[in-house]
């Protein structure tokens, strides 16, 4: 394959911070590249270079046999270099015909013009899309294919994809790297950013492991596994854990009775206990959003009954799940979320009066722990959170629920961006949380997370909830079928209903 990029020595920094501390890399014509390293390893700033996002210090960079050192993303786009960032937005009032073309040279045609070229693009990626559907109502998935079907018109010769598929359920990316598989067929070259070691494995013909500024190693996909890209990462061997069993009869927490939320969600009735962690699982238009949603009082159901400890509530809005001890974390991290220091995201606030220099001490060393232990990247705990990266920003949300002493604590795709490392501290700071008598519901799209983390697994399926299974007797096809509507068979009994 012919060599399209090259990088050598490169350095970056951000923040007054050395990020990139001589990466050398290369990408071929044709090729994935996946690239994995722990939050604040330097992926994003990498991108950035690469992307015409962040000027590098010093360094040298080919594409194409030419010197390449892009001052903007319009010169590297006009270079063929198309980037689609992890927390990517497309304009919800734009059509599909309109996403895939901004910020290109057609841009301006009429829309008729850009209708008939969306319809060729995107029946040579053999997708179902509607030129004429606005972009506002397409599931993650369906826009992240916009996003590609941008870097195909755009005419990018190299596509970098960072984190793309971090919320996605398994089908949805299986979908996107059958595109990914074609663009590379074409000739086009790929750098895929992900955590998650198994999709990188699958799609990717090599994969370089970014550690500490540096580009420590490039394998090839094929001759590596799980384990060895773990141990790259982390310099040790990840901690085996044994699957939650089913928790002993305890106190409810929370009982939902014949929940409905519009049309979306309808007759949804379960509880959760003390202790317990109850994953829910379904695709972005099965209801699950909505019903997590309805329970951290960001919509309102419409009908239905909740209690709390035996007693009838009324979660009409965020305040009223706070003030009944509910926290909820979304799988979005909003602006304001961005903004503030470091140590300030971390403190819990003491209420009642100003706070004397032994707590102050106390919390911050609280705060240093969390740092450490959730393996946040930074040098100077009063900075702000925007230096952090995508995933240490996430880390920062998530310790902050995690200790706001609520009884019931709701997270949604809580290791989404995260890295491999601080997944193990959060499922050790789960299990400690459920161990003190909170209730956790976890939304996720990554299954093998929700076998390893929760006693039981709900499955929501065109806004109803089609069943919940004991840990103890399902497993990732199980979940699967049951998401899809597909039934499953096997030389094995039926996973059994737990109770509701």
């Amino acid at each position: 394959m012919d060599l399209l990029l090259h990088a050598d020595n490169i350095h970056a920094s951000y923040d007054q911070r050395r990020i990139l501390k001589g990466v050398a890399l290369s990408v071929r014509r044709g090729e994935i590249l996946g690239l994995i390293g722990t939050n604040g390893a330097g992926k994003t700033t990498l991108m950035g270079v690469l992307a015409g996002l962040h000027q590098h210090d010093a360094g040298l960079m080919t594409l194409a046999g030419e010197k390449y050192g892009p001052e903007s993303l319009d010169e590297a786009q006009a270079c063929g270099v198309g980037l689609i960032p992890q927390n990517f937005r497309i304009d919800p009032q734009l059509t599909i015909a309109q996403a895939i073309f901004r910020g290109t040279f057609q841009a301006d045609r009429p829309h008729e013009e850009l209708r008939e070229q969306a319809s060729q693009l995107i029946g040579d990626i053999g997708v179902s899309l509607d030129p004429d559907t606005k972009a506002g109502s397409l599931i993650r998935a369906e826009q992240a294919l916009v996003e590609v079907l941008r870097m195909v018109a755009e005419e990018a010769q190299l596509v970098i994809m960072d984190e793309v598929a971090a919320s996605l359920p398994d089908h949805d990316v299986a979908v996107l790297h059958q595109v990914l598989r074609m663009l590379v067929r074409q000739g086009r070259a790929i750098i895929y950013i992900t955590h998650r070691l198994d999709e990188v494995r699958s799609i990717a013909h090599r994969i370089a492991v970014l550690r500490e500024g540096r580009v420590h190693k490039i394998l090839e996909a094929s001759h590596t596994d799980v384990d060895e890209l773990a141990f790259l990462l982390l310099q040790h061997e990840l901690e085996g854990s044994a699957r939650p069993s089913d928790p002993a009869e305890v106190d409810e927490v929370l009982r939902v009775v014949s929940l409905s939320v519009g049309d979306r969600v309808r007759d949804i009735t379960f509880s959760v206990g003390r202790g317990e962690i109850l994953g829910l699982a379904g695709t972005h238009r099965s209801g699950v959003y909505e019903l997590v949603e309805a329970l951290a009082g960001v919509r309102p159901g419409t009908s239905g009954h909740l209690l709390m400890h035996g007693q009838a509530v009324q979660i009409r809005s965020v305040e009223d799940a706070m003030r009944l001890k509910i926290g909820y974390l979304s799988d979005a991290l909003d602006a304001d979320q961005a903004t503030g220091t470091i140590v300030a995201g971390l403190q819990r606030g003491v209420e009642g009066g100003e706070t004397s220099l032994r707590d102050e001490i106390t919390q911050l060393r609280g705060v240093a722990e969390v740092i450490q232990r959730m393996r946040i990247s930074t040098t100077n705990i009063h900075g702000n959170i925007s230096t952090l990266s995508g995933g240490d920003r996430q880390k920062v949300q998530l310790a902050k629920w995690m200790t706001t002493g609520c009884d019931l604590l709701i997270l949604s795709h809580p290791s989404r961006g995260i890295d491999i490392g601080a997944k193990e501290a959060v499922y050790q700071m789960l299990n400690e949380l459920s161990q003190t008598g909170v209730a956790i519901i976890l939304l996720s799209s990554d299954l093998s997370e929700l076998i390893s983390w929760c006693h039981r697994v709900g499955v929501m399926r065109d806004g109803e909830l089609v069943t919940i299974e004991a840990n103890a007797n399902t497993n990732e096809d199980v979940l699967v079928h049951h998401m899809l509507g597909v039934k499953f068979e096997s030389g094995s009994s039926e996973a059994r209903r737990a109770r509701i």
